[in-house]
């Protein structure tokens, strides 16, 4: 809302009146002058000050009300001196207490006139009463009008904020779900390269399988990260578990790994992507001998022997992706002893469903 829906709502009203009052045309010039320069005000207004020509206004709107008071042409005549004088109290920073000694004032020019005719109950509620309480009402509505706009730049920049806020959470998903894909797939990488070339002399057929695992996984990396940045990109429950299977027994560990359930069934591809974090911080950090995988359409669960510590950086991914479950109705479950490090992860079939309808 404009501040200039004070004149919208002040204006016609005043101007009927100095058309009713007005006793000569000039006067009725000199209120249109008046009212154009309170325009001029409020066309300039901002939070910062006041508008330069802004006290100028308001000597000639007070000269205008005297002259109006001293001959007794017009009660109306306060009405831009009430709007220029009301939008600058507005910046003073302590109107409650000087609105009600600016009304006054007005009032006081509009009893100056009595000095020179005798005043009657009639002409007292016309150039002292009404230009009071006149004042308070024009000071109200512009009050009013400030605080609605206010009100509505807020709303603006709270909607830009939240705009802003979408856009960024959609970048940390994006970097997230990256960090998934390129840092798995980048540790199988480094752990298939190193088996390789320990190999390569005793066993040069396994040196070069391994080799061609690793040219597989990083065509599949391409493959996932180019969908990932289409938005297509879905992780697939009993692949990865398959993958994680692969991946453990490449390092050298004793996996336990079964599916529960209908493997055609519909999980939540944040089940596959727990499986993956999961698998892939307790090769970089624990340092296990024996890993236990069971996973199911609603749930996941990973558990191994490592002692190494969980540090903040080996369960930021784990945290990032505990929220995302939550966010599905969903519940993720970090269990460490001194001999096993376990996490679930549950995410209801409703979820699930949802989920392949949307996709």
């Amino acid at each position: 809302m404009s501040m200039l829906s004070a004149i919208a709502a002040i204006a016609p009203l005043s101007i009927v009146g100095v058309a009713l009052t007005a006793r000569s045309w000039w006067e009725g010039l000199t209120m249109a002058f008046g009212y154009l320069l309170a325009l001029g005000v409020l066309r300039a207004w901002s939070l910062d000050g006041y508008p330069r020509h802004a006290i100028f206004a308001l000597a000639f709107t007070a000269a205008t009300w005297t002259a109006d008071a001293l001959r007794g042409t017009t009660f109306i005549g306060f009405v831009p001196l009430a709007l220029v004088g009301g939008m600058l109290l507005l910046r003073t920073g302590r109107w409650r207490i000087w609105v009600g000694f600016f009304a006054i004032g007005v009032a006081a020019i509009g009893a100056s006139g009595f000095a020179f005719r005798s005043p009657t109950w009639i002409l007292f509620a016309s150039y002292v009463v009404v230009p009071l309480i006149g004042t308070l009402f024009v000071f109200g509505v512009i009050l009013t009008c400030e605080q609605a706009w206010l009100i509505a730049r807020r709303l603006e920049r709270a909607k830009q904020t939240e705009a802003d806020l979408a856009v960024a959470r959609e970048r940390v998903r994006f970097a997230g779900d990256l960090h998934d894909i390129q840092g798995h797939s980048l540790h199988v990488i480094k752990l298939k390269a190193a088996l390789a070339r320990k190999v390569i002399r005793t066993d040069p057929d396994r040196a070069d399988a391994e080799l061609g695992e690793i040219r597989r996984i990083a065509d599949e990396t391409i493959t996932a990260t180019r969908s990932l940045a289409y938005a297509h990109h879905e992780l697939n429950l009993v692949a990865e578990l398959e993958n994680a299977k692969r991946l453990c027994e490449a390092a050298g560990l004793t996996v336990d790994a079964r599916f529960d359930g209908d493997p055609g069934a519909a999980a939540h591809p944040l089940l596959a992507q727990v499986l993956r974090e999961a698998t892939t911080n307790l090769l970089r950090h624990a340092h296990p001998t024996a890993v236990s995988i069971t996973a199911s359409p609603v749930a996941v669960e990973v558990a191994n022997d490592g002692i190494g510590e969980a540090t903040e950086m080996s369960l930021r991914g784990l945290a990032r992706l505990r929220e995302r479950v939550e966010n599905a109705d969903g519940s993720l479950h970090i269990t460490r002893t001194p001999e096993r490090f376990v996490v679930t992860a549950r995410i209801p079939a409703s979820s699930a469903d949802q989920m392949k309808e949307m996709t």
